[in-house]
């Protein structure tokens, strides 16, 4: 048996492989850092805005029991994901989580209340830029009906929708 084999490539040197997924990392570093969200960045500053007061509705559901009253007026509202602020509660209004359920029996659909959970109402306050596509919170966070939440409040964690945004006067 030979007992020198020879080792195919340089020693100390990458191999082709090895610079294939080098180069396949920095190209996907690359893409990501350009398709980064440059929502926040340009529309807070450019020239077609209008800076407003704006109220807002967030419907947060499947919250347990007695949790929603750790809610409180004047509480900072934060985006749980990116951390942006995106306001003040103004008001909070709770009642039973409901879903509706479908009777195959009858072929309707019955609203049925969820044990064990409710949902919270949460009016939110912000000054914000208006552009001519989206709502801008000065926290950043953009603010459309319908959109999916995740905020944090102190002492609660909760998911939902904005239901409802009212436009105040330009400032």
């Amino acid at each position: 048996m030979e007992e020198n084999k020879k080792k195919k490539g340089l020693p100390g040197i990458f191999n082709l492989f090895d610079l294939a997924l080098i180069i396949l990392a920095l190209l996907v570093g690359a893409a990501l850092f350009l398709s980064r969200d440059k929502n926040t960045s340009g529309a807070l500053t450019g020239e077609n805005q209008t800076r407003i007061q704006v109220r807002y509705t967030v419907e947060l559901t499947g919250i347990q029991n007695g949790a929603a009253s750790r809610i409180k007026p004047g509480a900072p509202v934060v985006d749980k994901i990116k951390k942006y602020s995106m306001g003040t509660v103004e008001s909070v209004t709770v009642s039973p989580t409901v879903r509706e359920v479908s009777d195959e029996t009858r072929d309707v659909l019955t609203a049925v209340e969820v044990p064990g959970q409710e949902t919270a109402t949460v009016v939110i306050t912000a000054q914000a830029a208006e552009t001519d596509t989206d709502i801008i919170v000065d926290g950043g966070y953009t603010i459309k009906v319908g959109l999916p939440v995740n905020v944090r409040i102190p002492g609660l964690n909760a998911q939902g929708y904005i239901v409802e945004i009212e436009r105040g006067d330009a400032q």
